[in-house]
């Protein structure tokens, strides 16, 4: 049986990011972008407005915390058994 990480909700990527930042680690990401989309590579910032996160990420990129399925092998609640 496949079994893997499951967050409670999307908002657990926070800590996460955080100490991947902190540690300037690389992150291996799964996003949602129109469809599954990969990056890998090191948070470069994390842009916590009002109402929602963002994260930069090296190369310029900018992903919605709400559009994250997995960080380094932990997903989503929704993406728990695909």
């Amino acid at each position: 049986m496949d079994t893997r990480l499951t967050l409670n909700n999307k908002e657990g990527f926070l800590p996460v990011m955080e100490d991947l930042y902190r540690q300037q680690k690389k992150a291996s990401v799964l996003y949602d972008n129109n469809g599954l989309t990969r990056y890998e590579g090191r948070v470069k910032g994390i842009s916590k407005e009002a109402t929602s996160a963002s994260l930069l990420l090296e190369g310029g990129l900018k992903i919605p915390l709400s559009d994250l399925i997995a960080v380094n092998g932990i997903f989503a609640p929704d993406y728990s058994e695909c």
